[in-house]
């Protein structure tokens, strides 16, 4: 069985690389050469700028994430919803018809009644977010649960531990010293996304990632204790991964996106803390 954490590690993972968008691709890294040869035509436009990125399809992406923790799912989303969820159903407004609350770690997707095709397929991880690799011109990127038509819990994931919520709290797993695992390569990798270095992405929590945690959390006045909970998480996915939101079943859209930058400012109580910090950070390398 697959842990949903786990899943939604490998999730976070592909977004905070800002991973790219090639159809019929499942994590491979994009090069010229197959850009030159492209030819459909989303791809022709679109695809240079994920040269040098690992890409995927919105069903590439689970395919991934599945054959990295030793599972396997189709790769497609229609035969997902049909073959691979254990139980499913309606969305409305972001919440399950049935009234039940939605498990972060479900599987979402877009319905076209015209031909009754889920042609569209993302992962909810909790707190209203759900995680897409959303078209060509877009990447992996977030959206909003209410833009999503229907959920299925997936085969072969292990729900134990985490709760249902009707949108609002997300699986965070606690992280610390000794943690080991895909949700600390997320970690890690936000960490130094965010200018917080922790050394090789390695899946081991040591004294280095505990360092960079305390800088982190010192940065954002958060309490300084080196322990990744869901404050230091949040704040960390917001400062690593800021990724602009896109319209739903943007795969043809010819819209650009808009850019968003964020800027940190410190209050003097702030700057204290972090002056802490690195008094701790070298006290902890033995500098």
């Amino acid at each position: 069985m697959i842990a949903v954490l786990e899943l939604i590690a490998l999730f976070q993972k592909a977004l905070s690389e800002k991973w790219g968008y090639i159809w019929g691709a499942s994590g491979q890294t994009w090069t010229k050469a197959k850009q030159d040869a492209a030819t459909r035509e989303m791809t022709v436009k679109y695809g240079k700028k994920w040269i040098g990125h690992r890409v995927a399809d919105c069903s590439g992406l689970f395919a991934w994430a599945f054959k990295q923790l030793g599972g396997s799912i189709y790769h497609g989303s229609n035969t997902i919803y049909n073959k691979y969820c254990s139980s499913k159903g309606k969305l409305s407004k972001g919440k399950r018809a049935d009234g039940q609350p939605i498990k972060p770690g479900t599987a979402v997707f877009l319905y076209r009644a015209s031909d009754s095709n889920r042609h569209h397929i993302g992962l909810y991880i909790g707190n209203d977010t759900v995680i897409e690799a959303k078209g060509t011109q877009y990447g992996v990127v977030t959206s909003k649960l209410s833009h999503w038509d229907e959920w299925g819990e997936l085969k072969n994931v292990n729900y134990s531990g985490v709760t249902g919520d009707e949108g609002g709290t997300p699986a965070v797993t606690v992280l610390k010293n000794g943690s080991r695992g895909e949700a600390v390569k997320a970690l890690q990798t936000l960490l130094n996304k965010a200018g917080f270095d922790c050394g090789n992405v390695d899946g081991i929590f040591g004294s280095k990632t505990e360092a960079a945690v305390r800088l982190f959390q010192a940065s954002k006045g958060l309490k300084v204790d080196g322990i990744a909970g869901e404050a230091t998480q949040d704040a960390l996915a917001i400062a690593g991964a800021t990724v602009t939101e896109v319209p739903a079943n943007a795969e043809e859209a010819t819209q650009t996106e808009n850019q968003a930058a964020t800027m940190i400012a410190f209050t003097p109580s702030q700057l204290k803390t972090i002056t802490e910090a690195h008094r701790i950070l070298g006290a902890l390398l033995g500098v």
